[in-house]
C-alpha cells in the first residue's frame, strides 16, 4: 500500500553524519536531505558553495527535500577543513569515509563501519553537542571535481560503488542512500519500530 501522508512518531537517530563538500546542485542536496532523514542521520554538515536550508539555494533545495531540511539538524562551514575540525572536536570517534573513485578506494560493502552498539541503543546520547560514541561521517563531493583532494589523506577510508556500464560513477544523490543503507544493514538496525515492514538484513 502507498502511504500518502507522513506518520507522526519519534524520529530514530543513528551515529551517521553526512558532509557535503561543495555540492553545486540544490536539487541534489535536497534529495540527499530527504534520504538522510529517512536513514535517521544525526546531522548534515554543508561546506563552501553547497546550498543549505538557511542560506544559498534554500528554496530550490526545499523542493526536493520535501520538508526533510526542516527536520534534520544541519550546520554550514566555509570550508570542508572547518567541518573536519568540528568533527574532531565534537564527534571524535567517528570514522571519516569519503565517497570517491581513486586507486585507494575500496568497495563500499567490504568496509566494516563502526557504530553498531550506539545504533542499536534506544537513544543516541549527545551531551553539550558532543557525541563520544563511534559512528560514521560520510563525505560526498562536488558533482564534477569530487571530494577535495587536499583532505583525502585525512580520511580513514575511501569507498566506491562498483560500476558495470561505461560511466565511472553515479549521481551524488543516488550514491548517498546506497552507502547509508549498507551502513544501517551492517548495524543490523531493527525494522520493528520503523515504518517499513521489511528488514535490512
Amino acid at each position: 500500500w502507498v502511504r500518502h501522508i507522513d506518520e507522526s512518531q519519534d524520529r530514530r537517530t543513528f551515529p551517521l553524519i553526512l558532509v557535503l563538500d561543495n555540492l553545486r546542485s540544490a536539487a541534489n542536496v535536497g534529495s540527499i536531505y530527504r534520504s538522510a532523514e529517512a536513514c535517521g542521520c544525526l546531522e548534515i554538515l554543508t561546506t563552501g558553495i553547497t546550498p543549505h536550508p538557511n542560506g544559498n539555494g534554500s528554496e530550490k533545495l526545499a523542493k526536493s527535500a520535501l520538508g526533510a531540511e526542516q527536520i534534520l539538524p544541519t550546520k554550514h562551514f566555509a570550508t570542508v577543513r572547518q567541518a573536519m575540525e568540528y568533527l574532531k572536536e565534537y564527534r571524535p570517534n567517528v570514522m571519516l569515509v569519503g565517497m570517491e573513485t581513486t586507486e585507494r578506494s575500496k568497495l563500499y560493502n567490504v568496509i566494516k563501519y563502526p557504530g553498531r552498539e550506539a545504533a542499536s541503543s534506544d537513544k543516541l546520547i549527545v551531551e553539550n553537542d558532543c557525541m563520544s560514541s563511534p559512528g560514521v561521517a560520510l563525505f560526498l563531493g562536488n558533482e564534477v571535481s569530487g571530494v577535495d583532494t587536499d583532505i583525502m589523506p585525512l580520511l580513514d577510508e575511501v569507498v566506491e560503488i562498483p560500476m558495470f556500464g561505461l560511466k565511472n560513477s553515479l549521481n551524488v544523490a543516488a550514491c548517498a542512500p546506497v552507502v547509508m543503507y549498507e551502513i544501517l544493514r551492517q548495524w543490523k538496525v531493527s525494522s520493528s519500530s520503523s515504518k517499513s515492514s521489511e528488514g535490512l538484513d
